[in-house]
């Protein structure tokens, strides 16, 4: 066999993308070679070809966890969703839809395509979002799929948009989102409800007033509600229930202290009785106190009425108490006298004739009567006794006085002296002395006055005299210098008697001298220890400057602590001036002070630079703080003046200026601070002027809503009109979302709503009122019909006719169509009954009418999904059966948004209808126009 030695490689392993692209058609849907095409090709269009080309479900899902590039991820969604409808591994299948990574396109396309009912299932419970869902609930062809989906969709807005766009596709699914749209606004209603009503029983736990009805009118609603499944509500209700009641429990046990309170108010006044002692006044006070404490606590008027006259009595017992007290004080006071030995009776007959009568009991009177005679026997025996005594001076006086005079005449002028001064003594407690004796007595003192001053004139007596003086100031204890200075002026006059008559008894010279040199013995004495101790103190002081120059340059010494410094100087300075170094002579102090202020001069100067450089460096942080208020309102420069201030206070620490230097440099600071925080405060105040203006024209815009909102009387057209200019303005005004103006979003959304609701009940209510004026005016037309069948006379006819117009005329216009319908209705009856040719074709129209019109009533009860009456059921099913032949042929069906048109066209369409079938056509009325309201 002869080989070709040119073989060629497969198209698939071929080097260039777009023939690996035609070999992935050559390959089996499940080869090998495939899967690493999927998995590992380089070229996005060779493995999207292969994704497309690929049946096997485990490589498709293995790529579709790797793959990145979109392209090949829809291919691989595609080929995914075929491989999952159609495997056989259901297992797999289940798997592979339930994982994470597995996508809602996916899901959706195995559900619209698998005829595994139970993996249909799987699919459409893993779909995550709700548009698959009701994409999904519309478009799928199996009623169980588009049911299913459309059980998943959840909320409001999707349930909206499937009722909306099933409506005329799918009436199961339609009325499914309905059912559910429904249930869900009754949940919430009642939600709302039960909320109305917890917020109604948790304020009447506080609501002044009788709140038992309203409780049990709320309890009536409460259990109207469905509440079994909400457990928060239900713990809320049980908590205002507990409250109402602690409420009622409380109400009761405060009317039932007000009963035990006016029952012993009852018995305190009916037991209110003058007490026997007056201390028992005390507890009826300390009672009425807390009686009327509680009455106004109570608000309790007629109890306080009644304690106020209680109050009046008790004052009234109180006042006699205190008389008869003051009388019987009176009596004690005059017993205390009478056993005192006191002689005035204190004006106590003139203080008792001053009481009541009625308060000066026989008793009393009796007692101060006894006491006041004690009181006048006892002055009576002092006077007498006094007057003795005056009597026995009086005598000694005399005595004195006889005395003197003999000392005067025998020459002794000393014993005069002294017999005088003792009648001077006496005089004062002898009474009233004769006056013969005051005469005597007068006498006695111009004599010895006289010879007392020619003795003053004696040389002899003078210096006497002085040493008498220094004799005596020994014996005196007075303070050295004062001492010392008595008896230097001793010696001065002792001095200026020697110049005046030398001749001195040299005794007496001895005399003196000894005198005055015991005199200031004490003196020389004290003078000495003083001398002693400023010796001391100056030995004391020149250690002390030593000490403080030899300590002074340690200080000195880096790292220098000029605290310590200063405290160091402050102690020293305070020790040199005000310790117990001792005082020294003024010169020596001056001295003494130079040495001292000399050494610690270094420390002072060192102290001074510092403070200097000190106060330097402070400068520089004002200068700094003071260029920072002209950039107050940059971000950093807060945290820039925190930073001066703490360098501030840093440098403060460390070193300490002089006080009133201290006190400039702070003011300064601390203006060029306030500075900056002055001028941060006015720009943020200028900002938020900028956003109260900003908002308050945001809040006004609101206004404006609110206020079109509840303008009734505003056509919609010009409603809207002002509706989108105020958007504008909101959109213009607005800007970027800042967080304190969500209040003023919420209120502008609410606002708007409530505009856009106004609007929307408007055109409901409008079609609603058309829907009334076509049944007004197909009564009206049945109303000329039944004339028509009836046959009556021309006048009757024309008077029905003339009234029948009138209100025809009052009623509004309908839609120009059904409008021409109505009136051809009305002007075929009208002629009917004013034109004889006419009057035979109309009453058989108006009886072929009759079954016509019931068949319509019984569609448009099928079509509105209305029921019928019992008797109409056959025929019901009949065009039932009728309507589902012509669906199965491929007819055209009717579908609910025809409903109205088949109504105009049975209303225009000539007939009269029974009570029956007027009850039927006015349900049908109402049921079109409770479903356009809810649309």
């Amino acid at each position: 066999m002869i080989t070709n030695p040119f073989t060629r490689s497969a198209l698939h392993e071929h080097a260039e993308p777009a023939q690996r692209l035609l070999g992935v058609a050559q390959l089996a849907p499940d080869s090998d070679e495939l899967a690493r095409l999927l998995s590992a090709d380089p070229s996005t269009e060779v493995r999207v070809a292969a994704a497309r080309r690929c049946a096997d479900l485990a490589i498709l899902a293995a790529a579709w966890e790797k793959e990145t590039e979109t392209a090949v991820r829809v291919a691989l969604a595609a080929a995914l969703g075929d491989a999952l409808a159609e495997t056989q591994d259901s297992a797999g299948a289940r798997a592979l839809l339930e994982a994470e990574h597995c996508s809602d396109a996916i899901r959706t396309d195995v559900a619209r395509r698998t005829q595994d009912a139970e993996r249909r299932r799987i699919a459409i419970a893993g779909i995550r979002a709700e548009e698959p869902l009701i994409e999904l609930a519309l478009a799928a062809g199996h009623a169980e799929t588009r049911m299913a989906a459309a059980e998943r969709v959840a909320s409001t807005d999707g349930l909206r948009k499937l009722a909306e766009a099933a409506k005329n596709r799918d009436h199961g699914v339609a009325r499914l989102a309905r059912q559910r749209i429904d249930a869900i606004e009754q949940n919430l209603d009642q939600k709302a409800e039960a909320d109305a009503i917890l917020a109604q029983l948790e304020a009447l736990a506080t609501t002044p007033g009788p709140i038992l009805t309203a409780v049990v009118d709320l309890n009536r609603r409460w259990q109207a509600l469905d509440m079994s499944g909400d457990a928060e509500r239900l713990v809320r209700c049980d908590a205002a229930r507990l409250a109402v009641l602690a409420r009622f429990e409380r109400e009761q046990e405060e009317q039932r202290a007000r009963a035990r309170y006016e029952r012993r108010l009852r018995e305190w006044i009916a037991m209110l009785a003058p007490p026997a002692v007056p201390d028992a006044l005390a507890g009826l006070r300390t009672e009425l106190a807390a009686l009327r404490e509680e009455a106004e606590r109570r608000a309790d008027g007629a109890a306080l009425a009644q304690l106020d006259e209680a109050e009046q009595r008790i004052a009234r017992w109180e006042q006699e108490h205190l008389a008869l007290a003051g009388a019987e004080a009176l009596v004690v006071e005059a017993e205390q006298l009478a056993a005192d030995t006191s002689i005035d009776h204190a004006q106590l007959p003139e203080r008792w004739q001053a009481l009541d009568a009625a308060i000066r009991t026989p008793e009393l009177t009796r007692r101060i009567e006894a006491a006041l005679l004690v009181i006048e026997q006892r002055r009576v025996a002092v006077v007498r006794a006094a007057q003795q005594e005056a009597s026995v001076v009086r005598q000694r006086v005399h005595d004195s006085l006889h005395a003197a005079e003999q000392a005067l005449v025998a020459g002794q002028l000393h014993a005069a002296r002294a017999a005088a001064d003792e009648i001077r003594k006496l005089k004062a407690g002898a009474g009233q002395l004769p006056k013969p004796t005051l005469q005597r007595l007068g006498r006695l003192a111009q004599q010895l006055t006289e010879l007392e001053r020619w003795e003053a004139f004696g040389q002899q007596s003078a210096r006497v005299q002085l040493c008498e003086r220094a004799e005596a100031l020994a014996t005196q204890t007075t303070d050295a210098p004062q001492l010392a200075l008595e008896v230097r002026k001793l010696r001065d006059e002792w001095k200026a008697l020697d110049q005046q008559y030398a001749g001195v008894p040299k005794t007496l010279w001895k005399r003196f001298d000894s005198a005055c040199e015991k005199a200031y013995a004490p003196a020389a004495k004290f003078f000495a220890e003083q001398a002693a101790l400023r010796k001391q103190a100056r030995q004391q002081r020149d250690e002390f400057i030593a000490a403080a120059a030899a300590h002074a340059p340690t200080l000195l010494n880096e790292p220098r602590d000029w605290r310590a410094i200063e405290r160091w100087l402050r102690e020293t300075e305070h020790a040199w001036r005000e310790g117990d170094l001792g005082s020294v002579e003024p010169r020596a102090w001056k001295k003494f002070d130079t040495q001292f202020k000399a050494a610690l001069a270094p420390l002072r100067d060192a102290l001074t630079a510092a403070r200097e450089q000190a106060k330097a460096g402070r400068r520089v942080l004002i200068e700094e703080a003071t260029v920072l208020a002209s950039k107050a309102t940059e971000r950093d420069t807060l945290s820039q003046v925190r930073a001066i201030q703490a360098k501030w206070q840093e440098q403060a620490k460390a070193l300490a200026l002089e006080r009133r230097d201290e006190r400039v440099l702070w003011e300064q600071f601390r203006a060029a601070c306030d500075a900056v925080f002055s001028a941060r405060d006015a720009k943020r105040k200028a900002e938020d002027d900028l956003k109260h203006g900003h908002r308050r024209a945001l809040e006004e815009i609101c206004a404006q809503l609110e206020q079109l909102a509840g303008a009734a009387h505003q056509e919609n057209q010009d409603a809207r009109r002002i509706l989108r200019e105020l958007q504008e303005q909101w959109k213009k005004q607005i800007g970027a979302r800042d967080p304190a103006l969500r209040g003023v979003e919420s209120r502008y959304k609410a606002a708007t709503m409530a505009v856009e609701a106004a609007l929307t009940a408007r055109v409901r209510s409008r079609a609603a009122a058309v829907w009334q004026t076509l049944a007004e005016k197909e009564r009206l037309c049945a109303e000329l019909d039944e004339l028509v069948r009836s046959g009556r006379d021309g006048d009757a006819a024309a008077t029905q006719s003339a009234s029948t117009q009138e209100r025809w005329a009052a009623l509004p216009a309908l839609p120009t169509a059904w409008e021409k319908q109505l009136t051809a209705r009305r002007d075929a009856a009208l002629n009917a009954l004013s034109e004889a040719a006419a009057t035979g074709d109309y009453p058989a129209r108006i009886e072929r009418g009759i079954e016509s019109r019931r068949e319509g009533l019984l569609e448009l009860e099928l079509l509105l999904g209305m029921e019928s009456p019992a008797e109409f059921q056959a025929q019901r099913l009949a065009l039932q059966l009728k309507q589902l032949r012509e669906r199965f042929k491929g007819a055209a069906t009717v579908s609910a948004e025809a409903a109205g048109e088949r109504l105009v066209a049975w209303c225009a369409q000539p007939g009269v209808a029974d009570a029956g079938d007027r009850q039927r056509c006015e349900r049908v009325f109402s049921k079109i126009e409770k479903l356009r309201l809810a649309r």
